[in-house]
C-alpha cells in the first residue's frame, strides 16, 4: 500500500489530538477547560493551568518615547549663511522653561548691504546724502559706490555696512522699493545681502589693496569709512598696489 503524504499525517494526528482532549475533559472530574492550540497541535489544558497570556514586547527604543525636555532642542546656528539669500532674519525657535511657549532667537549679524537699480548719474556725495536725509546718518561705516571709470558713472548699485544688525529691518524698510531720486528716473530701488564681504573689517580687508585705491584714482571713486558720523581714513594698504584699468 502507498504510504500516507505528511499532510494526511499531520491531520491524523490533530484528530487524534482532538479525540484526546474530548475523553480528557470526560475524565476532568467536572473541572473547567478549553481546546487551545499549542505547538500547532490541539491539546486540553485546564484552567486551572492556563498561563495568563504575556502582552507582545515592543520592538520601540524606549529612550525615543520618552517626554522631551527643555534641553533637548537645541539652537540651529548657520555656519555659513549665504549672501545670496534674500534679506531677511535667520530664525529658530528655542524651548524656554520659563514660558509655555517657544521664543524667537534671532541669529543673523550681517550688515552689509546692497543697493540695487540705483541711477546711474548718482555720486557718492548724492548717495550719501539720500543715507543721511532718511535718518540714518551716523548708523553706517563703509560706503561704496563702484564706478565705471571711462565713463564717470556709476554702475547702478552700492554697498552700504551699518553698525549694528538690529538696523537692517529699518534699513529695508526706507529703500526696498524706493523711488524718491533726485534725478529723473524710473529705476526701483532693491536691497539684498552683499555677495561680496559681510561686516566692516572685511570689507576694509577687500579693499585696502584694491586697484581702486590706487593714487591715481579720484577720491569720489573710492569706498569711505565713517566712525561717529564723521569721515575718517582709509587703512594705508599693506603691498604695492597696482593702477587700475579703465573699468573698475
Amino acid at each position: 500500500p502507498r504510504a500516507p503524504s505528511p499532510l494526511r499525517l499531520v491531520l491524523a494526528t490533530k484528530m487524534c489530538s482532538v479525540e484526546a482532549a474530548r475523553d480528557a475533559k470526560a475524565r476532568g472530574c467536572g473541572r473547567s477547560g478549553r481546546l487551545v492550540v499549542k505547538h500547532t497541535f490541539l491539546d486540553y489544558v485546564d484552567a486551572d493551568d492556563e498561563q495568563p497570556a504575556m502582552a507582545p514586547r515592543s520592538s520601540t527604543d524606549s529612550c525615543l518615547c520618552r517626554p522631551l525636555r527643555s534641553g533637548d532642542l537645541e539652537e540651529y546656528v548657520p555656519t555659513s549663511p549665504s549672501t545670496a539669500t534674500p534679506l531677511g532674519s535667520w530664525a529658530t525657535f528655542r524651548s524656554d522653561s520659563r514660558r509655555s511657549t517657544p521664543s524667537m532667537v534671532v541669529q543673523d549679524s550681517r550688515t552689509t548691504l546692497m543697493l540695487r537699480n540705483l541711477p546711474n548719474n548718482y555720486t557718492r556725495s548724492m548717495l550719501l546724502q539720500l543715507l543721511d536725509t532718511e535718518g540714518f546718518a551716523g548708523m553706517y561705516d563703509f560706503v561704496y559706490l563702484p564706478v565705471d571709470f571711462q565713463r564717470g558713472s556709476g554702475l547702478g548699485f552700492a554697498f552700504v555696512n551699518l553698525t549694528d544688525p538690529q538696523l537692517v529691518p529699518g534699513f529695508r524698510a526706507a529703500f526696498e522699493g524706493f523711488s524718491r531720486w533726485t534725478v529723473r528716473t524710473s529705476k526701483v530701488c532693491q536691497v539684498t545681502w552683499s555677495d561680496r564681504a559681510q561686516g566692516l573689517k572685511a570689507n576694509i580687508k577687500r579693499y585696502r589693496n584694491s586697484p581702486v585705491m590706487h593714487t591715481s584714482v579720484p577720491d569720489n571713486y573710492k569706498p569711505c569709512l565713517f566712525s561717529g558720523g564723521e569721515r575718517v581714513p582709509f587703512p594705508a594698504p599693506s603691498k604695492q598696489l597696482r593702477k587700475p584699468c579703465k573699468r573698475t
